[in-house]
């Protein structure tokens, strides 16, 4: 009984570290509680006894989530736990006034919050490898285009303009020249097409019975030809969407087609190599396909790196990063 007692003595101090009304009124009507109950039978401890160990528990259990959660202590730690963000921004969250988290919970039905972060693309490549020193690639006179992952078999409809058949199959299409057609993955006598409106940018092909698509690439170094830009190289004219992994994604077509625009007309050509690098940036045209261009720094890596810091800080603007 004694020990009962010390611990009902100790129980506000317990409970108002953690914010719960735990009085000497309380404590009267748990022991009224207790004396209205029958007289307990041999070697059955008295309910009242029973309930201030449950008690103890639960103000147990508020503590342990005290400790869990910092911010619900109070005024030592001012993180904030929960963040109010309007759809769109990526700016610091509003912290809410101490003691509206409950009352916002009472205002909420259940089951209709979620906390969720910000969507941020991870880096995706959809450029082939085949585990060789060199891609899968096509070379039109002199016009280099490596195979992409998706789609994996073209549909007729997006097949444009015949540009000749191939003349060497080889693995080593560096040892084969730039005249003609050349190719590591496409069949001899294979005839490779324009696909329809991206003449100069992607290519298709037959590669084990699908129509795969190629988009036109560095290789070795060799870039543009006959003084081309970026723009030539891409023909991405009619653009829906952007990603760029780590950054963020832009959905809105108008504002996806006014960044493509500030890229082409502001990059410069640096060099014809480039390479992989852990972040990309994705094109998505209005025919349905993708492209892919490699992003190092303020630069983008295709067909020759070009250098366009304009256009990374156009897209952080959009995405309010």
């Amino acid at each position: 009984m004694k020990n009962v007692e010390e611990r009902l003595r100790n129980l506000p101090t317990i409970a108002q570290y953690c914010g719960v009304e735990a009085d000497e009124a309380l404590k009267k009507k748990i022991l009224y509680a207790a004396e209205k109950k029958e007289k307990p039978v041999r070697g059955q401890k008295p309910s009242w006894v029973r309930a201030v160990p449950a008690f103890v528990c639960a103000v147990a259990v508020l503590i342990g989530a005290a400790l869990g959660l910092p911010a619900l202590r109070g005024k030592e730690n001012k993180e904030p736990v929960l963040t109010s963000q309007a759809a769109g921004q990526n700016g610091d969250g509003v912290e809410l006034p101490e003691g509206a988290l409950g009352k916002a919970l009472l205002d909420v039905p259940m089951g209709s919050i979620s906390v969720a972060t910000p969507a941020v693309p991870d880096y995706r490549n959809i450029w082939a490898g085949n585990g060789t020193a060199n891609f899968p690639l096509v070379c039109v006179n002199g016009r280099y285009y490596r195979m992409l992952t998706t789609p994996q078999n073209l549909s007729d409809g997006l097949r444009g303009d015949s540009l000749g058949t191939v003349d060497t199959r080889t693995d080593e299409p560096a040892l084969a020249g730039k005249d003609g057609v050349i190719s590591n993955v496409v069949a001899e006598n294979e005839t490779v097409y324009a696909v329809s409106g991206m003449n100069g940018a992607m290519v298709t092909a037959a590669v084990d019975g699908k129509n795969r698509v190629f988009q036109r690439v560095s290789f070795g170094e060799t870039a543009t030809t006959g003084g081309e830009s970026l723009s030539d190289t891409l023909r991405a004219d009619k653009v829906t969407g952007l990603k760029l992994s780590g950054v963020g994604t832009v959905e809105d077509a108008d504002t996806a087609r006014a960044l493509m625009k500030t890229l082409c007309d502001n990059a410069s050509y640096d060099r014809a190599g480039g390479g992989e690098t852990s972040q990309s940036l994705l094109i998505q045209l209005s025919n349905g396909l993708t492209m892919q261009l490699a992003v190092s720094g303020d630069k983008v890596i295709g067909c020759g790196t070009w250098v366009c810091p304009e256009f990374f800080e156009a897209f952080r603007q959009a995405v309010g990063n």
